[in-house]
């Protein structure tokens, strides 16, 4: 039997904003990114009608479980690659800042990394503070990095995520 409640109406998003980690003078820095062009209508089977951004022309994602409590200390990114980390939590911090990003698993957990070592030895540290395993899926773009502008320095916050809120964080 059909439910009789309305939902609300659909109001697609007009874009994506994800936090990037890129670098500046040798060393990692955050950008909150809102990616260029923006969402489109999708015509392909399965999405019709629902509103799709292009990622780029990805190859040689890894799936990864991280252990609670687990401190991968400072690295660079390997490659310039989307993170979406699909359920625990990432704490990503900066060698000669004090900016932080806290990202939560789920809808709101995409970053781009382009702090590679050869803009950024030092690199980033990122810890995972979770009681439950992180689940992340990286993705290589093959040295390209999306058509974007910078809103601002630093990560993304609150209504720039579309619902991301750091306090709700576990």
């Amino acid at each position: 039997m059909a439910s009789s409640s309305s939902s609300p109406a659909f109001s697609p998003p007009p874009y994506l904003n994800v936090t990037a980690l890129t670098a500046h003078g040798g060393v990692s820095v955050f950008e909150c990114w809102q990616l260029l062009p923006g969402f489109a209508t999708s015509s392909q089977t399965g999405t019709a009608g629902a509103s799709i951004l292009q990622l780029g022309n990805l190859a040689n994602a890894s799936y990864s479980v991280i252990p609670p409590g687990f401190n991968a200390g400072f690295h660079s990114a390997p490659a310039k690659q989307w993170v979406v980390f699909l359920g625990g939590l990432a704490h990503v911090t900066l060698a000669n800042s004090t900016d932080e990003a806290f990202i939560k698993g789920g809808k709101n957990g995409l970053i781009f990394a382009a702090d590679t070592s050869d803009v950024s030895p030092k690199g980033h540290s990122t810890n995972y503070p979770s009681k439950e395993e992180t689940l992340a899926i990286q993705i290589p773009t093959g040295g390209l990095i999306p058509q974007h502008t910078v809103l601002y320095n630093g990560p993304c916050k609150g209504k720039q995520l579309l619902g991301r809120s750091l306090d709700d964080l576990d």
